[in-house]
């Protein structure tokens, strides 16, 4: 099973000056139209949310085995939006060959890249969470 969970704020670019409003809309549609065309799965989850100013994606997924198309889709939205940043939680209990099936993994978002961290909240899964 996989279970992904997160939030990422959208924007256009990580320089405060210059930033054009615009293309941000523009950016937020083609996401909104991505989620909509390519992401349509009854077990996962996005929703953009404006808040005081910010543009926010939450995301929730939950597979009975791990499919590439959500990583994708971050990476994509990373690289188109640069100036995006939030935390996806990834828990992959098939990720055997790598040595996280008990434990959650972090993707940081930030600055059109996304790094792999470990997680010192919630893991080892067992005995953190379940016995």
């Amino acid at each position: 099973m996989i279970d992904i969970n997160g939030w990422i704020c959208i924007r256009e670019s990580f320089k405060e000056e210059g930033e054009d409003e615009s293309k941000l809309n523009s950016i937020v549609r083609i996401v909104e139209s991505k989620i909509s065309k390519e992401l349509d799965f009854g077990n996962e989850f996005y929703e953009i949310k404006r808040v005081n100013g910010s543009i926010y994606l939450n995301i929730t997924i939950a597979h009975n085995h791990r499919s590439e198309h959500p990583f994708e889709f971050f990476k994509w939205l990373a690289s188109t939006a640069v100036g995006s940043y939030g935390l996806i939680y990834v828990m992959d209990d098939e990720d055997i060959e790598r040595g996280n099936e008990n434990k959650f993994k972090v993707l940081r978002i930030r600055k059109g890249q996304i790094d792999e961290l470990d997680d010192p909240f919630l893991s080892p899964i067992n005995p953190e969470i379940e016995e």
